[in-house]
């Protein structure tokens, strides 16, 4: 929540800190002196030479301090050295620190360093980053970010960072990641908590810790009155390091690298004041949810109605069908507002402003959507989710924290309908597939309950090809493709940002080998539709003619050619999102004088349980070849033991699609 926790000495707060078994294992740390010739000298890292960059070092603490006036609060303190090898490890220069606040109080940030070294003349450089280099932007109302770029980054540089956080906002505790996208040299963390503080901590990750140690030690609040009383307690203390840790890479159909990295959370969960009753802090969705729906800036906004009333006479006007007014709505936010590609439970400032400046993040957007449902008399929700990329949620593991996004659900009689205002080019019935992660949570007036993100949601594509041969082998035809779901949109959201000559362009650099002598879009606008295009085109070297004989791919080449599971074994589930459909229906004109010498078999392929199926069937007769390739995903997600079936499919089709049409002349 937005509230930070104000601990006067008279109010101290007694909690007892959870904590797994403990494993402690003699280890050499990673010491912050001065960057070293080695370190600049080093050409890969010694346990994954591929890779662009490591993290040489990464330690970080989190210590609480008190004070008379304020009570407790919180330092957290980093240090980080990263070495850059190549051109790809310059993405790890930039960095985003968050930083959190409220109309009364902000998170500050003290002792901040930011330097590059560099090898000049067989001596280390040394460059700073500037004060001025460093942007400070609001993510919403109770986030800023701190963006910077490390200055004079080049192959061999060394880069460090060093900066602390004193914080009062006990609910932000800030957690660690063991594991990033390149590899990690040594990694640790150590958390210091008074045991008046009651924190429940989850790990994730499957890599073992070189440190896991739980201790404790005495410590004191020292009368300020210069009298001889103190407060005595113990500091709860959590240290956990890992060292050569490998870099976490993406993978095909992953929803999001965060639940699978090696990191630990922290969650308040509850305190207690000397002699006083105990009080729980985030036990419940249904506290969490009530305290969100009281908070002025989100339950409060969607009560300031005055903002929408011209738009809800308008939409009045119009119909008095309950399902007419609901998509009504959608649309008129959806043309109102354009979404700054930002996701958010809280909007940036106000929705008044973001109406007046028509941008916003999700939460400004889907917000005024909800606020004109309400007004125009329909049962309509907020729904709150993680994103794809933003990990999942667990229904056991209440904390704010895992949302980072807000849609709206509506009720019309027996039906609910899920709504997302942020993409203008997706059908009303279709959340956008970030969206799609497990189950959101609906925020009714005295209850809560979780739906099931997926509904219509799919990847649809048919592509139709009616291709005539030459005695030379060339190819000369049409081809038309039917775009629906997730395909149309991000067709018709590519169309309206480029227009249609420069998406005309990019369409035709899809058909490598073949000349594109015409193009066609239809239904463009028209979302409820698929998306289509048409395509005059000639290919030259897609089929090969060799004395007497011609050999075509049986896709002519536009089929799937590379199986997205290269991998041998997989440790992460495979995560589609929606289901999806793929089909071909090919059409091919041997030329005159020729016959069919062969033609690839037939296939029928199925995974497990109807998960998923590949057909593929062709026929010649006449002077006319027929190919239907047909391929579906109907679950979305498989465990990482369906991997190798799932892979086998892929490569099994993929082989159908390339096997080789043999004519022959008579």
């Amino acid at each position: 929540m937005k509230s930070c926790l104000l601990l006067p000495l008279s109010h101290l707060i007694l909690m007892v800190l959870l904590f797994l078994p403990v494993f402690s294992f003699c280890q050499k740390k990673f010491s912050f002196e001065k960057v070293t010739l080695n370190e600049m000298t080093m050409k890969c890292c010694p346990f994954d030479t591929t890779a662009g960059a490591m993290v040489l070092g990464d330690v970080g603490t989190t210590h609480f301090v008190y004070d008379d006036n304020i009570g407790f609060y919180m330092i957290y303190e980093r240090m980080v050295r990263i070495k850059i090898f190549t051109k790809d490890g310059y993405q790890e220069a930039d960095w985003v620190i968050p930083i959190y606040h409220t109309d009364q109080k902000e998170e500050g940030i003290t002792d901040f360093k930011a330097r590059t070294y560099n090898l000049v003349g067989g001596k280390i450089s040394e460059t700073k980053l500037k004060d001025e280099s460093v942007f400070k932007e609001e993510e919403d109302l109770y986030q800023l970010n701190y963006r910077f770029t490390f200055p004079a980054v080049r192959e061999g540089s060394v880069i460090e960072l060093k900066y602390k956080i004193k914080t009062q906002f006990f609910h932000h505790f800030r957690g660690w990641q063991f594991q990033w996208d390149i590899p990690v040299q040594w990694s640790e963390y150590t958390v210091m908590i008074p045991q008046y503080f009651h924190y429940g901590r989850q790990t994730y990750g499957y890599l073992p810790f070189v440190i896991n140690e739980v201790t404790g030690r005495p410590n004191s609040i020292q009368d300020i009155q210069g009298g001889k009383n103190a407060i005595h307690y113990d500091d709860n203390i959590l240290h956990l390091a890992a060292r050569n840790i490998p870099a976490i890479r993406e993978e095909s159909f992953v929803n999001s690298l965060d639940n699978y990295t090696q990191r630990v959370e922290f969650s308040l969960h509850s305190y207690q004041f000397p002699d006083q009753v105990f009080v729980k802090v985030n036990t419940s969705w249904e506290q969490i949810t009530g305290d969100l729906m009281r908070d002025k800036d989100f339950g409060g906004t969607l009560k300031r109605s005055g903002i929408v009333k011209d738009m809800t006479g308008t939409i009045l006007e119009q119909t008095d069908d309950p399902f007419r007014r609901m998509l009504l709505a959608r649309e008129m936010i959806c043309d109102m507002m354009q979404w700054n590609e930002k996701y958010s439970i809280y909007p940036t400032t106000n929705l008044k402003k973001a109406m007046e400046k028509k941008s916003g993040n999700s939460a400004d957007i889907n917000l005024l959507m909800l606020m004109l449902m309400k007004e125009l008399g329909l049962e309509a929700n907020p729904v709150l989710l993680s994103t794809r990329g933003h990990g999942l949620v667990s229904e056991f593991g209440p904390t704010i924290s895992h949302m980072n996004n807000v849609i709206a659900l509506v009720r019309i009689g027996n039906k609910d309908y899920l709504l997302d205002a942020t993409r203008h080019w997706l059908p009303f019935d279709m959340l956008p597939l970030q969206c799609l992660n497990g189950k959101g949570l609906v925020i009714g007036e005295e209850s809560i309950r979780w739906v099931p993100l997926l509904n219509s949601e799919k990847y649809n594509r048919i592509m139709f090809a009616n291709f005539t041969i030459g005695d030379d082998g060339t190819l000369a035809g049409t081809l038309e493709s039917w775009f629906s779901g997730y395909d149309a949109g991000m067709y018709r959201n590519q169309l309206a940002k480029e227009g249609k000559e420069k998406f005309s362009e990019s369409l035709k650099k899809g058909f490598k080998n073949w000349e594109v002598d015409e193009i066609t879009i239809t239904n463009s606008d028209s979302i409820s539709e698929p998306f289509k295009t048409g395509l005059k085109i000639t290919g030259q070297d897609i089929a090969m003619a060799s004395g007497d004989m011609i050999y075509l791919p049986a896709l002519a080449g536009l089929g799937m050619t590379q199986n997205p599971f290269v991998q041998e074994n997989r440790l992460t589930p495979i995560d589609f999102g929606c289901p999806v459909k793929d089909n071909y229906v090919f059409t091919f004109t041997i030329p005159p004088g020729y016959k069919v010498e062969s033609i690839p078999a037939n296939a029928r392929l199925e995974l497990p349980e109807k998960a998923g199926s590949f057909r593929f069937f062709i026929t010649a007769e006449g002077d006319k070849i027929k190919v239907n390739s047909q391929f579906s995903i109907t679950r979305t997600q498989f465990l990482p033991g369906d991997y190798k079936n799932l892979r086998d499919l892929y490569t099994q089709m993929i082989a159908r699609q390339v096997q080789q049409i043999v004519l022959k002349k008579s």
